[in-house]
C-alpha cells in the first residue's frame, strides 16, 4: 500500500492472511495489508464489511481462525506489552462522573505510564487537543466534540507507535470532526501509523494517506486514495444524471441494467465510458420504458463512488 520501510525496518502494522470466522458467517477473508511510518490509513466499505473485525483482531481482542499480525515486527501479544499500540474505540471509554484530568489519570495508570511522567504527559496532551482549560471539568459538562478528543488522548498517553481509531468522528459536529482530522494529521506527521475505520469518505479522502476498502470480509481495493479512485474509474470521470420523476421497481430495473448506482432519490451515476451521444442515445431507450431524465453531467469521480463502484453497495453518495 505504501512504500517498504527504509532500510528494511519493519512496518508499524502488517497483516497477512487473516481469516476469521463467527458463527456460520465469515467475518475476516484472507485480508492482508500494510501501514507505514507516518501515514494514516482509512478503512472502509459497507456495513457487514469487516472493519470493526479486523481492528478488533489487530488489537488482540479477537483471535484470527488463521493469519499473522505484526507491529513493528512483533506479534500482537508482545506489542501490547511495550506499549506499541493505542486504540480509540468507537464508544467513549471514559468515566463521565471524573474530571478530565480523573480520567486520564487512571487510564494513563492503566496503559502503564510511569507515575512522575503521567501529569506533564496529561498536560502536554490536553494543550495539544485544546482542552488545557478543560482539565477540572466533569467529563459529563463537556460536548461531544470535546469527548472524542478525551478519548483521543487517552489512546494516546503511553506515545503508542501505532492507533487505531474505529469511527473516531461519530456523534460530533463537522467543526469537532475537522478538529479531530486536524490532530490525527499531526500525529501522522510525528511518524505514527494511523488506521481508522470510517463511513465519512469525503473526510477520509481529504485527509488520508491510502484507503483499504473492504466488502465482506475481503479487501478488495488497497492503496493511495487517488490510486484506489482511479482503479474504479479508469477514464477517470464519471457520469451522474437526475431524473424528472422518482421512479417504480420497473424504472429502477431500466437504470441498473446500464450499470448506474443510485446516489440520490432521483440521482443515479456510473462510471463514464462513453459520448454525451450514447448517453442521449440511452436517455432515448429510459424514456420509451418510463423513465426521463432532467439533467445529465460529466464529474470528476469520488472515493464515495469509488467504493460504491468496487463493492456495489452506495454509501450515502450525494447528487
Amino acid at each position: 500500500m505504501s512504500d517498504a520501510p527504509a532500510g528494511n525496518l519493519p512496518w508499524p502494522l502488517e497483516v497477512t492472511g487473516v481469516s476469521r470466522r463467527i458463527g456460520d458467517r465469515q467475518v475476516l477473508d484472507g485480508v492482508s495489508l500494510t501501514v507505514g511510518r507516518g501515514r494514516l490509513c482509512a478503512l472502509v466499505g459497507p456495513n457487514g464489511a469487516g472493519k470493526t473485525s479486523l481492528l478488533r483482531v489487530v488489537s488482540g481482542r479477537l483471535r484470527a481462525d488463521q493469519g499473522e499480525v505484526r507491529m513493528l515486527g512483533q506479534t500482537i501479544a508482545d506489542a501490547r506489552q511495550r506499549g506499541l499500540l493505542g486504540l480509540v474505540p468507537q464508544d467513549l471509554a471514559l468515566y463521565p462522573s471524573l474530571t478530565v484530568r480523573e480520567n486520564l489519570e487512571v487510564l494513563g495508570r492503566l496503559a502503564g505510564v510511569a507515575s512522575d511522567r503521567l501529569p506533564e504527559r496529561i498536560a502536554d496532551s490536553l494543550q495539544w487537543a485544546g482542552l488545557g482549560d478543560r482539565a477540572d471539568h466533569r467529563l459529563s459538562a463537556l460536548s461531544g466534540g470535546m469527548k472524542r478528543r478525551v478519548n483521543l488522548i487517552a489512546g494516546l498517553l503511553h506515545q503508542p507507535a501505532l492507533l487505531l481509531l474505529d469511527e473516531p468522528t461519530g456523534g460530533g459536529d463537522a467543526a469537532s470532526e475537522g478538529r479531530l482530522y486536524a490532530l490525527l494529521s499531526a500525529l501522522r506527521s510525528s511518524g505514527m501509523g494511523i488506521v481508522l475505520a470510517t463511513h465519512h469518505l469525503d473526510d477520509a479522502a481529504a485527509c488520508c494517506d491510502d484507503v483499504v476498502v473492504m466488502h465482506e470480509g475481503r479487501v478488495v481495493a488497497a492503496g493511495p486514495v487517488a490510486e484506489v479512485v482511479a482503479r474504479a474509474f479508469p477514464e477517470g470521470r464519471e457520469v451522474v444524471v437526475v431524473l424528472a420523476d422518482a421512479v417504480d421497481d420497473r424504472g429502477v430495473a431500466t437504470i441498473t441494467r446500464h450499470a448506474f448506482r443510485q446516489i440520490g432519490a432521483r440521482t443515479w451515476a456510473r462510471a463514464w465510458s462513453a459520448s454525451l451521444a450514447d448517453v442521449d442515445v440511452l436517455e432515448q431507450a429510459w424514456l420509451a420504458e418510463g423513465v426521463q431524465v432532467a439533467e445529465t453531467r460529466v464529474r470528476q469521480p469520488s472515493l464515495r463512488g469509488a467504493v460504491a463502484v468496487l463493492t456495489g453497495r452506495a454509501m450515502g453518495d450525494a447528487a
